[in-house]
């Protein structure tokens, strides 16, 4: 089963006077793997709870597959959705919390009995079905939240932090089983998280939100390799992207105290990107003085100062031995530079 596309049309929501969703328009490919990435606040919750029928629009029209449901019920609209909290009947069963949805429906006894049994298969709950959500872990109580979504048969999958809840070990093993399922159930996927590691690994296309509105929607790979924005730059990546605010002027990139970071042709202000990852350590280049330094097990990340004060953050090989009030010298490769408008943020594109 191929999963129905969602399209959004100038979609918008205010609470009150305050706008949360400014006329979005973007279209979710059907069975992709879509995720909704941003900082707190930006409206990536109150997008998912429109598609599902939990949120109203102030205006602007939403289609899954060639049906219009901006004004039909959650109940009438084809997604199933897991939330945050597993919000599991806490006296049933773990078969009778996934069947439950389909006993009100009114699915009979056999059916419901198979569906289940394969919902359980699918995400390896076949030996706990007898079990009451007190005597399971936490990633087995997400797992029968999963069960009970899929068991409908939906052609939208709608997931709203899902993973938030579980320690780092979890969530990682989570995130390979969600990859696997979505492979296996064919559904539209849609999932909300502020975690860009959980959006980088699992999202065929990321649509990073900030303030309502859409920033960039893409591939992981365009995301990471040509942000759109400054914005997009700095929250994806750890360390995030360096941006520094420059002149051009005569085929060199300068800060104000005249320090020259890097050869390139712009002319004019600009902001001035570069990941850390990308930045070259050795005898060539302009002098900084380590201030910090964190040993991340496959990387040193440090925070270097400039002359002119200047903080820039490297990522340096483990084995680099870097300790506060060394002096490195370190270049921008050319070929790694990003440049920003300094007025709206969006990128320029350079030679």
């Amino acid at each position: 089963m191929r999963g129905d596309a969602i399209h959004l049309d100038a979609v918008t929501k205010s609470f009150g006077a305050t706008p949360v969703i400014d006329a979005i328009t973007a279209t979710l490919g059907g069975g992709e793997f879509t995720v909704i990435l941003g900082p707190s606040g930006c409206g990536k919750s109150t997008l998912l709870n429109m598609i599902a029928g939990l949120e109203r629009l102030n205006s602007g029209k939403i289609r899954i597959g060639v049906r219009e449901v901006q004004d039909l019920p959650p109940k009438d609209r084809g997604c199933a959705m897991v939330f945050q909290n597993y919000a599991l009947y806490p006296h049933m069963t773990v078969e009778g919390n996934i069947g439950y949805a389909l006993k009100v429906a009114g699915v009979r006894q056999p059916e419901r009995s198979r569906r289940v049994a394969e919902a359980a298969r699918v995400v390896e709950l076949g030996g706990l079905l007898d079990r009451r959500p007190s005597e399971l872990s936490g990633g087995q109580r997400q797992r029968v939240a999963i069960a009970r979504a899929i068991v409908r048969e939906p052609r939208v999958l709608l997931f709203d932090e899902p993973l938030s809840n579980l320690d780092a070990k979890l969530r990682h093993g989570m995130r390979m089983e969600l990859s696997q399922l979505h492979r296996t159930i064919g559904a539209t996927t849609v999932f909300v998280t502020h975690d860009q590691v959980e959006a980088m690994t699992l999202a065929d296309k990321v649509m990073i939100l900030n303030k309502g509105r859409i920033e960039q929607f893409d591939t992981p790979h365009a995301i990471y390799y040509r942000p759109a924005s400054s914005f997009v730059a700095g929250f994806i990546g750890a360390p995030p992207m360096n941006l520094l605010p420059v002149t051009g002027g005569g085929g060199v990139l300068r800060l104000d105290d005249g320090t020259e970071l890097a050869r390139n042709p712009h002319e004019g202000p600009a902001i001035l990107g570069i990941r850390p990852e990308k930045i070259s350590i050795g005898d060539k280049g302009f002098a900084a003085r380590v201030v910090y330094r964190e040993d991340l097990g496959s990387h040193t990340a440090i925070v270097a100062r400039l002359s002119g004060g200047q903080e820039v953050q490297v990522a340096t090989p483990i084995g680099m031995h870097l300790d506060p009030a060394d002096t490195i010298t370190f270049d921008f490769p050319q070929d790694h530079l990003h440049l920003f408008d300094p007025a709206t943020g969006l990128r320029l594109e350079t030679p």
